[in-house]
């Protein structure tokens, strides 16, 4: 079997790329060598306030919590990006605060010290997403986006599935080394950051306003001007939520594609903070076959079928895609619950086939969730739609764990994973509910 396949076929049959999409692409794609460092690591935040700090499960399920109320910052961060522009000086800053921050973690001494300077990363980490959006939408024509996505998506992902394994064996060995490999990968993730950074401009693009600079160096993004009184200050807080409702009513298209979304990050996010607690406590999985569950297994297909993915979003619509994905998922918690309720000798390979199906799946979601809400947004406006779709994890990942947690407290680990179940299948039936009235439209997708 050519494993390498999707790879080669994603750059088959189509025109080769402008100058700005080849000089776009190069950063983008060395780039994501540095980000796959960097997402081995964070996959296994939550794993290492279980196993190296002996966090209690309500801590983990706040650091959870808090990941995803930053995404929620996404409205803002994309709202100041479709209005005020600047978006080198946006990824700078998030590489600096969302990322090389993370040097920080040589002082942690204790899990509460490691949440807080999460809680710092976790705030900053949305800035990404409008601004790659914009570079995508920008950079690259609407065939080619989920392709050169999906290429980069394989670069990421193989790079964590080998980095995982280094880092799980040297957790292993010795539990407290985490502070160096986290001040390690925050350096990668802002080489990710700035790289993108350096993206070009299209042809007749007005140029950005010279922004001040820190140590005449770091780009400042530009702040508001005028006096702070409270009405200014309160049109700026709510003016975001008041457009993000206005596109809501005004795109119903879009709207039901958020819909979708929010239904299968309600299930993710029940699973979030359980499945550490699951394997960490239940199973008493190692950190190597926790690493090679979550990142090898978990990360495998989502590197492989990367490209392949997003030439089928490209093909025939983000929605379909998401019909599909979210289906494959479904299997995820059911093979988890199998693995604690049957009576196996080694459950952690129906973990390991749990991690399969999740992985299958993601590579789906992975290329939809990042890019696919472009296929619904107006020429300019990209990386302000995915601002607003980031921002809705902020909500369902803030009731999300709760609501798995509480499910877990009240009914057991076997409830969590059969709700999952329907949401994920709530979820794939809805994307294929609005694929075919899309469809039926005059000119609609194919």
């Amino acid at each position: 079997m050519d494993l390498w396949a999707p790879l080669r076929n994603s750059f088959a049959g189509r025109v080769d790329p402008t100058p700005l999409e080849r000089a776009t692409l190069r950063r983008f794609l060395v780039g994501m060598a540095f980000q796959g460092l960097w997402w081995a690591g964070y996959l296994l935040i939550p794993y290492v306030l279980a196993k190296s700090l002996h966090a209690p499960g309500g801590l983990i399920t706040l650091s959870v919590m808090l990941d995803n109320v930053g995404m929620f910052l996404a409205l803002y961060w994309g709202h100041l990006l479709a209005t005020r522009g600047h978006r080198r000086a946006y990824l700078v800053w998030a590489g600096v605060l969302g990322r090389l921050v993370m040097v920080l973690a040589l002082l942690v001494h204790d899990a509460v010290q490691m949440s807080c300077l999460l809680a710092v990363v976790y705030f900053f980490s949305a800035m990404v997403y409008p601004a790659q959006n914009a570079i995508f939408q920008g950079n690259f024509r609407p065939t080619l986006q989920g392709r050169y996505f999906g290429i980069g998506t394989a670069i990421q992902n193989g790079v964590a599935v080998v980095a995982s394994l280094v880092i799980g064996r040297m957790l292993d060995r010795d539990p407290d080394l985490f502070r160096v490999i986290y001040a390690v990968l925050g350096v990668c993730g802002f080489v990710f950051l700035y790289l993108l950074s350096r993206a070009p401009e299209p042809e007749g693009t007005p140029p950005e306003p010279a922004s001040a600079r820190l140590f005449g160096m770091l780009p400042l993004p530009p702040l508001a001007v005028g006096p702070f009184t409270p009405g200014r200050i309160w049109r700026g807080l709510t003016r975001p939520f008041a457009d993000a409702m206005r596109i809501y009513r005004e795109d119903r298209d879009f709207n039901w594609f958020e819909v979708n979304f929010m239904t299968y990050g309600a299930a993710f996010m029940c699973l979030s903070p359980i499945v550490p607690i699951f394997l960490t406590e239940q199973l008493r999985l190692t950190y190597h076959e926790i690493s090679t569950a979550r990142i090898l297994i978990g990360q495998v297909a989502v590197a492989l079928l990367g490209p392949a993915m997003g030439r089928l979003m490209d093909r025939y619509h983000p929605v379909r895609l998401c019909a599909l994905a979210f289906a494959i998922l479904a299997f995820y918690p059911v093979v988890l619950d199998l693995a604690g309720a049957l009576p196996v000798a080694e459950p952690v390979r129906l973990v390991y086939l749990a991690f399969a199906f999740y992985s299958v799946g993601m590579a789906g979601v992975n290329i939809a969730w990042n890019v696919g809400s472009m296929a619904f947004s107006p020429p300019g406006q990209g990386g302000y739609y995915q601002g607003i779709h980031v921002a809705m994890v902020g909500i369902r990942g803030t009731l999300g764990p709760l609501a798995g947690f509480a499910v877990y407290e009240l009914f057991g680990l076997r409830a969590v994973f059969w709700l999952a179940f329907g949401l994920f299948m709530a979820a794939s039936v809805s994307s294929l509910a609005l694929w075919r009235r899309l469809r039926r439209r005059p000119g609609g997708v194919a």
